[in-house]
């Protein structure tokens, strides 16, 4: 819960949400099983509703919340930006830790939120996963356990 307050905090400028810290856990963990391909996010879509606009020079389309904004409509918004811009299938969740990144590698086959601690928000869950498959393969092999 802690982790939440801080995010409303630090990218809302919000002390509490609308409703419950449980609602944006429900939200975050939708928002993830969508990214993974599961359910879609049709249902805070109905919530949350948007007003779609067309720009002026017809290259675009902006989301405008049809009730007040809060965190909801931003991220939904943000989320059908990229939809609409190609870019929702580069957003992953990494299977370890579950977080959400951006796949920035050229083919768009990025699994883990990183492969090094010292990458920006990682936690090198690529490398503990390949040594854990490492080690597995090689107890099968040896027939000792590590």
């Amino acid at each position: 819960e802690d982790d939440i307050k801080q995010f409303m905090n630090k990218y809302f400028h919000e002390e509490l949400p609308f409703y419950t810290i449980e609602e944006l856990k429900s939200f975050r963990e939708d928002i993830r099983v969508a990214i993974e391909g599961g359910e879609s996010l049709q249902k805070w879509l109905e919530k949350y509703p948007f007003h779609v606009h067309i720009k002026d020079d017809m290259k675009g389309i902006t989301y405008e919340p049809v009730y007040e904004e809060n965190v909801y409509t931003k991220v939904l918004s943000i989320v059908l930006m990229s939809i609409q811009e190609s870019l929702w299938g580069r957003l992953k969740a990494c299977p370890d830790c579950r977080w959400v990144f951006y796949d920035h590698s050229r083919n768009g086959s990025k699994r883990w939120c990183g492969m090094y601690a010292g990458e920006e928000g990682g936690r090198a869950c690529g490398t503990i996963a390949k040594v854990k498959n490492y080690r597995a393969k090689r107890k099968g092999r040896s027939g000792y356990d590590m």
